[in-house]
């Protein structure tokens, strides 16, 4: 079966074409671009973006696979969590496609959408049970998965989400927007101690405010003393990352542990960082880690289409009426 994906929760606008689990076509067009100058996104912008865009990537992702919209057998799409405007753009679009060709809709949350991005094109290592962690710049949590639609919440923030910490700290020290891939770029390992920085934790949550905080002190400390230079700039910023990878480890390894699992799941955007990828792999020894390919780690409406034909064939649908909910 042809299945189509589509994912507008927040700034990518992607469309995507599956034959089964496989992947024929992923497009993508962000909006990245227009958000950098207010250092985040913006709701109206990445709104009328998606408006704007969503024509095309449905027209480059057929285009790409090869087929016509009418050999679509299923359609997928995002329905939560997200911004509330841009999930609308998504969600009425594929209900038109949906009506216009007579063919079953199945709204699909994004979150776990990332947890099944490791399994695009390899559908046969889907086992269960399994802990997700789900990384980005809105969420960080922890799941114990028994199957994609019985997921228990085991640890989550307390405030700052992974990737938003990174931007703002990214921010406070003039490195730019999005702060992920900069402070990745600048982590020097041998420098991750140079200044102790802490996350907080209780049980399976985490608290990255605290951490933001104290490199702020610290920034300050080294500015009154007129030595913010490039080199102490590369100290915070990898001590900061050395800190906040390690609670991440650190905590979906105690959740594998607690729960008895010997495979962790891992998707989201800030599981593009090199550091995070490598810990992951090498602290867990001897347990399996999946992570979600670089390409498919920021949203993205292939993972959003490989899980919605999962949940097809166990025998869900969604109503026309679905709606959108910002989560």
């Amino acid at each position: 079966m042809y299945v189509l994906g589509i994912e507008t929760s927040c700034d990518e606008t992607s469309c995507a074409v599956l034959k089964d689990f496989k992947v024929l076509s992923n497009a993508t067009i962000s909006s990245l671009k227009q958000h950098k100058k207010y250092g985040g996104v913006v709701p109206e912008v990445a709104t009328r973006a998606h408006l704007k865009n969503i024509d095309k990537v449905l027209s480059a992702s057929l285009k790409e696979a090869g087929i016509t919209l009418k050999q679509i057998g299923l359609i997928c799409v995002t329905s939560k969590p997200g911004l509330i405007g841009a999930l609308v753009v998504g969600l009425n679009f594929a209900k038109a496609l949906a009506l216009s060709l007579n063919k079953p809709l199945v709204g699909v949350d994004h979150l776990r959408a990332h947890l099944f991005a490791p399994f695009l094109n390899h559908p046969e290592k889907i086992k269960f049970p399994f802990i997700g962690l789900v990384v980005s710049g809105g969420h960080t949590d922890i799941y114990r998965v028994k199957d994609f639609d019985r997921l228990t919440l085991v640890g989550s923030t307390q405030d700052d989400a992974c990737g938003e910490t990174y931007d703002k700290v990214a921010r406070l020290l003039g490195l730019g927007y999005p702060g992920g891939p900069v402070i990745d770029k600048l982590f020097n390992e041998k420098e991750k101690s140079a200044f102790t920085f802490k996350c907080g934790r209780r049980d399976f949550d985490l608290s990255f405010s605290g951490v933001k905080t104290a490199v702020l002190y610290k920034k300050q400390e080294l500015e009154k003393q007129g030595e913010l230079n490039r080199e102490n700039t590369v100290k915070l910023v990898s001590s900061f990352q050395g800190t906040a990878v390690e609670a991440i480890t650190n905590v979906v390894l105690d959740a594998a542990h607690k729960y008895k699992v010997k495979k962790i799941v891992c998707g989201g955007g800030v599981t593009a960082n090199r550091y995070l990828r490598a810990q992951l792999v090498r602290k867990a020894a001897p347990l399996e880690v999946l992570i979600a390919p670089v390409e498919y780690t920021m949203d993205n409406a292939a993972m959003v289409a490989g899980l919605g034909f999962y949940l097809y064939n166990k025998g869900f649908k969604s109503s026309i009426n679905l709606e959108a909910q910002a989560g």
